[in-house]
């Protein structure tokens, strides 16, 4: 079991709520520009700059990918903002795991209302795992994500007993 590594990343697709930010941007940098050219407000120019500018320092930030790191019992999850800025989200430990299976599946019905951490694609067709685990002091907590097989497998192979994996049809 040991030198257990497996890696896994899904680009997180645009939500309403992503759209309508950037729409947002764009129209108050479009606003700013068009009423300082038609007032010929030198403020409403500096003020356009600036948006302009904060514009394009956060745009990165709308093009989020989640990866996931398994490496001998603990589970990473982070974030990539723009292909470039990495954080980590959360770290478990399996020894606190609780159960790992499939959306839908029923291991999971008497987890159903704990708090609910959301590391997917938001894709309709993703094959998307819940995992019921201790996280630090907020206590048992319900994850959602996208596995790859290699990982799955070797999550299996570090808690057979708590790891149900979806067969294929």
């Amino acid at each position: 079991m040991d030198g257990m590594y497996s890696e896994c990343a899904v680009k997180r697709a645009g939500s309403p709520k992503i759209i309508a930010l950037r729409i947002l941007a764009i129209a108050a940098v479009i606003a700013t520009f068009f009423f300082s050219s038609v007032t010929g407000s030198k403020l409403l120019l500096v003020l356009g700059i600036i948006i302009a500018c904060l514009v394009i320092w956060f745009w990165p930030m709308f093009n989020i990918e989640w990866e996931y790191i398994f490496v001998d019992g603990q589970l990473d999850f982070d974030t990539i903002a723009g292909g470039e800025k990495r954080k980590t989200r959360l770290r478990i430990d399996f020894e606190g795991l609780e159960v790992l299976a499939p959306l839908g599946s029923h291991e999971l019905d008497q987890y159903k209302n704990l708090k609910l951490r959301d590391y997917t694609s938001l894709k309709k067709d993703a094959r998307v795992y819940c995992i019921v685990v201790k996280v630090g002091e907020e206590g048992l907590c319900r994850i959602n994500f996208e596995p790859s097989d290699d990982m799955l497998k070797m999550m299996k192979e570090k808690s057979p007993r708590k790891v149900f994996i979806q067969t294929k049809d």
